[in-house]
């Protein structure tokens, strides 16, 4: 097991809620939705043709950290099951593919990029009109997200994404919905990743479909190319199976937990509370949100006068929670919003 290798789990998976000030108290007999960025399955020499031990509910799945390139699927979207302490994971993408950017230049920087937190999902169709490209049953976001839009640019005559905290940020609800990334099985090879033992073949289509959509490898049967099998390969249709027809069949709004993958190989890493790992998010809850809002009640903008939160300490980060801590760093970071609050924030604000 390399460096970058982790084991996802239910104790992980509970211990990135303590850490990120997450409850789930109340959802213990719900099917919980997650993703990680930037991580795929981990055995040695996986060609990521057969998905089947992977999208099976065990108590662990072996994972390895990657990066994200925008070009292959590059994450993975998993359902977790806290009553039976199980999880599945689906290889997927949770940031847009360069190739549907370069395709629509007008629309450049309008693709989003989901900030890491705990979103309100709903099942549903994609696209939402029966008129849409391959409609088919999805899980659609019913929630205000934090995201970020690109920074869309050449460099060297290459096209780039950058997401970095540079990147405009704001609070809507763009429609980012989890449904198939559209991709059938091929034979690709890449570039091993370097300083990971990661196998370097990979076996889906350097394309999948996303303006910021998070989205799992394979397509609904009824789309599957004429001679082409509906196989181990078809991520997808596991896990829209599961949601709708198997272990949430009766649930119908879901909590999605969208972690990076540097945050889980940490947490995964440690027994302890330690202190750098506390963050709240978009979805936290409780004290520590609390301690975040009187922060950015007290504290005032120098441009305006005006406290940077005028609403409810109620221990609820949402969208006004959200809004107040983003300019609060763009006004104290030069310009950088992390959209998320640690240690580092909190003795900005005194608190």
């Amino acid at each position: 097991m390399s460096q970058y290798s982790f084991t996802i789990s239910d104790e992980v998976l509970r211990s990135a809620c303590m850490f990120n000030n997450i409850d789930i108290e109340n959802r213990q007999d719900e099917m919980i939705l997650f993703a990680i960025r930037g991580a795929l399955p981990a055995e040695n020499g996986i060609c990521l043709l057969d998905y089947t031990n992977h999208i099976k509910f065990e108590n662990d799945h072996l994972l390895e950290r990657v990066h994200i390139n925008y070009y292959y699927p590059r994450c993975v979207i998993g359902q977790w099951l806290p009553a039976e302490r199980k999880v599945a994971v689906f290889p997927g993408s949770t940031v847009p593919n360069l190739k549907v950017v370069e395709r629509n230049r007008k629309r450049k920087h309008e693709f989003n990029c989901m900030v890491p937190g705990f979103y309100d999902y709903v099942k549903g169709q994609h696209p939402r009109s029966d008129s849409g490209y391959q409609p088919h049953r999805a899980i659609r976001l019913n929630s205000q997200i934090t995201l970020r839009r690109a920074n869309y640019t050449m460099r060297s005559g290459q096209p780039v994404i950058d997401y970095g905290p540079t990147a405009s940020i704001s609070v809507s609800n763009p429609g980012d919905n989890i449904h198939c990334a559209r991709n059938n099985p091929s034979t690709t090879r890449v570039s091993a990743i370097r300083g990971t033992n990661y196998s370097p073949i990979f076996c889906m289509s350097d394309y999948y479909s996303s303006y910021g959509c998070q989205v799992i490898v394979g397509c609904p049967p009824q789309y599957i190319p004429r001679g082409q099998s509906n196989g181990d390969w078809n991520a997808w249709d596991k896990f829209i199976s599961n949601a709708y027809d198997d272990f949430a069949q009766d649930q119908t709004n879901f909590k999605y937990l969208l972690l990076d993958s540097a945050d889980v190989l940490d947490i995964s890493e440690t027994n302890t509370s330690h202190p750098a790992l506390f963050k709240v998010l978009h979805g936290s809850s409780g004290p520590q949100v609390e301690r975040l809002q009187r922060g950015l009640q007290r504290m005032r903008s120098a441009n305006t006068g005006n406290p940077y939160y005028s609403g409810t300490i109620d221990g609820d980060f949402g969208r006004n929670t959200s809004l107040a801590l983003i300019q609060f760093q763009k006004d104290t970071l030069n310009g950088r919003a992390l959209g998320y609050a640690n240690e580092d924030t909190f003795r900005s604000l005194g608190v």
